[in-house]
């Protein structure tokens, strides 16, 4: 009873978390797009793309490692702790030192600087990573969620006062220096771990091997998920990137985060029962049908409204037709991987990342090859060939995981019925809506009645067709 009740709070503070984060990003996203210009955002991108690469590295996949494994000592965990420590300054010196190299590959100066400062970020998070695992670890999200709701506050005041007194792309660097400040100091402050000034390999040896092959999943993941800026900003330029990097952000982030909040929580107890195939897949598979309840209805309204949403919230500077096309192609693989992004704490709970790591390297090789050759078509030629990419790797990237828990695909799979036709459902009539009142009402206006509309229409087909699905989800946590 006591895993139920973890389980059912670790979902409440991370969801309210997650929803107030995702509330005030998207806020101060649309309130930066107002007042910043596309190549702001396309400058960012590309020095986000290589500070994400490196940031990788800040931790060796020692993070996961805290949770998975139930028997660290003291020692073992301050080994970590200046393992981190070490590494992050590490990163921040090189990120500082190949900084011009930066620029010179995207033919940008500007990038230059903005990576010698987003450098401290490496820095100011490597001293937290410790604390904020045990935290999670724990299940102590409302102390999780405070800290984060607190920082990204802070955060978008920063970067919303400097792109009101004009400092640029500058804004949203602060911003995210800010956040990176805050969320380290609070972990700091409330965490009563503290390391031990202490360091011995030996210690973290049994970790090794899982931090390895989790590191390499990361770098294989992250340099698929991010070759798509690299050869728009490269070839391409910064205002077809900024355009592709708005409405990844606007479309592809929040669903993922919907299904990082679960997993996020989920991972721990997947941990606790990595023994018990029978219990694991069951769980997993309610948790899966949870998350696309959330995700498929709300990615069938991103694509069916993409263009209402684009002129409503974007002014002039922006190709609001472009915005819509690309949110349109990238909605289904938004709803793809908003459950796919699960199966990775299958990998980690079970202990084998080293499978984890070979299939990033197969899938990353394949998504790769469809970004340069939809390159050939523009920015939307490489996304649609996200899409097909996708769509190619479905099974598979499930099939693989489900074999550590003994869960078919095909069962799996059925078990999504009752969330497909909710979503087909709102798809039919959001579609109809607009068809019929597009030429009555302006864009504005129409875009905030339908979404209304479709809250409603979503709300009594989940009283009708997914009552109870919830519930079923947090039943199976008795114990």
């Amino acid at each position: 009873m006591q895993l139920k009740k973890d389980a059912v709070k670790g979902v409440k503070w991370a969801s309210a978390s997650q929803l107030g984060r995702q509330v005030i990003q998207y806020t101060t996203t649309i309130i930066l797009a107002a007042l910043l210009t596309p190549s702001d955002f396309g400058v960012m991108a590309m020095a986000i793309v290589i500070i994400g690469f490196l940031d990788i590295f800040k931790d060796l996949g020692t993070a996961a490692a805290i949770i998975q494994n139930q028997d660290l000592t003291e020692e073992a965990l301050s080994s970590i702790f200046w393992v981190n420590v070490g590494f992050g300054i590490l990163v921040a010196v090189l990120v500082f030192l190949a900084a011009p190299f930066g620029a010179e590959f995207y033919n940008n100066m500007k990038v230059e600087n903005l990576l010698k400062v987003l450098s401290i970020s490496f820095i100011l998070s490597s001293f937290s990573i410790v604390h904020k695992k045990l935290l999670e670890k724990e299940l102590k999200f409302d102390l999780l969620a405070k800290i984060e709701l607190i920082s990204v506050i802070l955060g978008a005041v920063v970067g919303i006062s400097l792109a009101l007194l004009k400092f640029g792309v500058w804004s949203l660097v602060f911003q995210s220096l800010t956040v990176a400040f805050i969320t380290t100091s609070l972990l700091l402050i409330v965490n009563t771990w503290k390391p031990l000034f202490f360091f011995s390999y030996g210690k973290i040896k049994p970790v090794v091997s899982y931090s390895l092959n989790l590191l390499g999943y990361n770098i294989f993941n992250y340099f698929v998920r991010n070759t798509d800026y690299l050869i728009i900003g490269k070839f391409l330029g910064e205002r077809e990137l900024g355009h592709y990097y708005l409405a990844y952000k606007i479309m592809l982030y929040p669903l993922q985060n919907i299904s990082l909040v679960v997993s996020r929580v989920m991972f721990p107890i997947y941990s606790k029962i990595q023994n018990d195939n029978e219990r694991f897949k069951k769980i997993y598979t309610k948790v899966a049908n949870a998350i696309s309840f959330l995700t498929f209805p709300l990615m069938v309204s991103v694509f069916a409204l993409s263009d209402l949403f684009s002129i409503t919230f974007f002014n002039n500077k922006w190709d609001t037709a472009l915005l819509a096309i690309l949110l349109m192609i990238l909605a289904p693989v938004g709803l793809i991987q908003s459950v796919a992004t699960t199966t990775g704490s299958i990998y980690q709970a079970k202990g084998r990342t080293d499978w984890m790591f070979r299939w990033g390297a197969i899938s990353g090789v394949i998504y790769v090859t469809g970004f340069f050759i939809g390159l050939n078509w523009g920015v939307i030629g490489v996304a649609v060939s996200y899409l097909i990419s996708s769509l190619i790797l479905l099974y598979p990237v499930f099939a693989i995981p489900f074999k550590l828990i003994e869960l078919k695909f095909l069962n799996f799979s059925f078990s999504f019925k009752e969330s497909f036709l909710i979503s087909i459902i709102l798809l039919i009539i959001l579609l109809s809506l607009k068809l019929i009142f597009i030429n009555v009402l302006n864009s504005g206006i129409l875009f905030g009645v339908l979404v209304i509309l479709g809250l409603i229409v979503y709300a009594l087909l989940m009283k009708i067709i997914g009552a109870n699905k919830f519930k079923e989800l947090f039943d199976l946590f008795k114990i």
